[in-house]
């Protein structure tokens, strides 16, 4: 039951925010089993819903506001293993989380929003966010903040939002599916042990679904914001 109350919890967090599965399911499941397990249980769903949405979503995805983005991300994948090797993990999570929550706090202020408005569409700024994602991703898969952090500040409308998390996430974790499969974390027995939460998972999307159709543009950027934050503290505290 805690199981199945955790998988419907985050399917309604993916499905209304666009993210975030992973980041509600890793940490409490990791309160039950170990975080390896947690990963491998969580991840079919977590991949399955991405590519769903980038289909569902695909009618409002503009591809000049990803192209800079991948840019950045593809130098910062080389960037982010020399990391791994320099730094400490703690030094490079804890970073990454003051960081995001720094330009979250940053982006609600007045003067916050007056200067990223000015900068925002400049493709050096989507290079740059891309470069912030690749990096992190390439030193701990970690990659997703940086990303929402991007598309919310070049679009208010939530429909684009969803339509470019979704499609850039699929890519990174089919990226990281072969190298979670080629490490041994996948299983026939452990993928039959996953579908058993399926009902949960589907209530929660659909729940999800429904919550984000009902939900203005402000409550959607507001509820990202907070998953920002939340992110950002669980960054630090597992760091």
């Amino acid at each position: 039951m805690a199981l199945a109350l955790i998988f419907l919890v985050s399917g309604f967090t993916m499905s209304f925010a666009g993210f975030g599965f992973a980041l509600v399911s890793v940490p409490l499941l990791a309160l039950l089993m170990p975080v390896k397990e947690a990963v491998a249980l969580q991840f079919p769903y977590c991949l399955a819903l991405f590519l769903y949405q980038a289909w569902h979503y695909r009618a409002h995805l503009e591809w000049r506001l990803m192209r800079p983005m991948l840019l950045g991300t593809a130098l910062g994948l080389g960037i982010g293993t020399f990391m791994l090797y320099l730094l400490p993990e703690v030094v490079l999570k804890r970073t990454l989380a003051a960081f995001i929550a720094a330009v979250v706090i940053f982006n609600a202020l007045p003067a916050g929003k007056l200067l990223i408005q000015r900068y925002a569409h400049s493709p050096w700024w989507g290079r740059f966010w891309g470069f912030i994602g690749g990096s992190f991703f390439g030193a701990y898969t970690i990659g997703g903040p940086p990303a929402a952090v991007y598309i919310m500040s070049v679009t208010d409308n939530a429909l684009k939002v969803k339509s470019f998390l979704a499609t850039f996430f699929s890519a990174q974790f089919i990226l990281i599916g072969f190298v979670y499969g080629a490490a041994g974390m996948f299983s026939w027995e452990g993928f039959k042990a996953t579908l058993v939460y399926s009902p949960a998972v589907v209530l929660g999307s659909v729940a999800g679904f429904w919550a984000f159709g009902r939900a203005s543009n402000r409550l959607y950027r507001q509820v990202i914001a907070v998953m920002l934050l939340l992110a950002a503290a669980v960054l630090w505290l597992r760091a």
